[in-house]
């Protein structure tokens, strides 16, 4: 077997491990990055709109951790912790490098089942977790060791003798588990759309229906809404690219076979509402509070001192945990009455990517983050990429909605199949004579 061909299986490992362990996924990655290095015919960067965004969002992180790094006398203890802070973000976009660099037709079309094949191990696994007790994930773990770590997931309550879990697949969360499906609901749902369009009664039509359902029954009872959210967004997208920009299908058309799929939606949360166990999925899309909704005011209201002492680089990579710290006690003694709250309420990341960053990079972090998501938006729209493929995408435009609400692009599982994505979107949309 040639080094062509040793790179593209571990690279299709990379993508499909994503489902299943992240360390997996990172291990065939790293395999993957350094075949890349090998290979002489593939080591080229072509400097895309999209590649120079990338790379400023990952300068700006530089230059922050170099401020850092001398405003603290050159620290070394600072310069082993960053490392393994947001800097390591730096070898999940290697990723980007390696697909925005694949050569033939064949290896694009092998990507592509990868990314196609991880869907499946999501939305069965997910299927699956929906009636699980026990974490998928200490299912597997446990026929090697015994874990430490908490094995029952969260149960929503029974429905005709049927227990109801949240499902979040081989992943330890369900806002993770959330981000993939974020990814890949306008996938789904345009490919049922598609069919739709060619013919609404057939075999094909109702193949797609069932696993729209299945898909959408495992978003509903996952009720990552900050992830569902941004699927929203990615489907608005989706819809103005096509018939806006692309004109591809007039507005008439879409609204008329949109009613199907969309009655689907309807009768599945409309069902969901008449029982008191999957009621909790459905009331809090309507407005219902949430247990960790306060959480988030209290840590966007610690972040903000942050932001605003550190304005232009930000507090560095590493250092958010120790700032909001400092953030908290401070806040805490000035409000005694809201003590117990700055206390319990979650530690790690501010819970809104564009907080983070602005907290960990400064202003010139967050322009950089939003040129990238702008630039994605651009290269989505400006491309030739056929509709097939394009659908693909669209779930990038709403990961960064759903960071309003939560920290996406700080957790590892999911950026990684973010920039995988990103590079194969920059890939395609550089070809479109052999993509159409």
């Amino acid at each position: 077997m040639n080094i062509h061909k040793v790179f593209i299986f571990s690279l299709q490992v990379s993508i499909v491990s994503c489902a299943v362990s992240v360390s997996l996924s990172q291990l065939f990655l790293f395999l993957s990055l350094i075949l890349y290095f090998f290979d002489k015919d593939r080591i080229k960067l072509e400097f895309s709109p999209l590649l120079k965004a990338s790379l400023f969002l990952f300068i700006t992180y530089l230059v922050s951790f170099t401020y850092q790094f001398i405003s603290q006398n050159f620290n070394f203890a600072y310069l082993a912790s960053a490392r393994t802070s947001e800097l390591k973000d730096i070898l999940l976009f290697s990723g980007f490098i390696i697909v925005q660099n694949l050569g033939s037709d064949e290896e694009k079309e092998k990507i592509q089942k990868a990314f196609l094949i991880f869907l499946w191990v999501v939305l069965i696994t997910g299927f699956i977790s929906c009636f699980s007790p026990i974490r998928l994930s200490r299912l597997l773990s446990d026929l090697v060791r015994t874990s430490p770590n908490w094995k029952f997931t969260h149960h929503y309550g029974d429905v005709l003798g049927i227990g109801f879990y949240v499902p979040i697949g081989l992943m330890n969360t369900h806002l993770t588990f959330g981000g993939f499906l974020l990814f890949f609901t306008p996938l789904v749902l345009f490919r049922f759309f598609s069919q739709l369009k060619k013919k609404i009664f057939s075999k094909e039509s109702f193949r797609y229906f069932v696993i729209s359902f299945i898909f959408l029954f495992v978003v509903l009872l996952n009720n990552a809404r900050s992830a569902i959210m941004g699927s929203i967004i990615s489907i608005l997208f989706a819809l103005f690219d096509i018939t806006v920009i692309k004109k591809e299908i007039p507005k008439h058309v879409v609204l008329k076979i949109a009613i199907v799929p969309l009655l689907t939606i309807a009768l599945a949360a409309f069902a969901f509402t008449f029982n008191e166990t999957t009621r909790k999925t459905v009331l809090p899309f309507l407005g219902e509070e949430k247990h960790t909704d306060s959480g988030r005011t209290f840590i966007w209201h610690s972040t903000f001192p942050i932001i605003k002492s550190n304005p232009v680089f930000g507090a560095g990579p590493g250092r958010y945990n120790e700032e909001i710290e400092k953030s908290r006690k401070k806040l805490s003694e000035e409000n005694k009455e809201l003590l117990f709250f700055y206390e319990v309420t979650q530690r790690g990341h501010a819970h809104n990517d564009y907080f983070h960053i602005a907290a960990v990079f400064g202003f010139l972090g967050l322009a950089a983050y939003l040129l990238l998501s702008s630039m994605i938006a651009y290269t989505i729209l400006s491309s030739k990429i056929s509709f097939e493929k394009r659908i693909m995408f669209y779930g990038l435009v709403g990961f960064f909605f759903a960071g309003l609400y939560q920290c996406y692009f700080q957790d590892d599982e999911v950026v990684i199949v973010f920039w995988l994505l990103a590079g194969f979107l920059d890939k395609l949309s550089r070809a479109p004579a052999i993509e159409k």
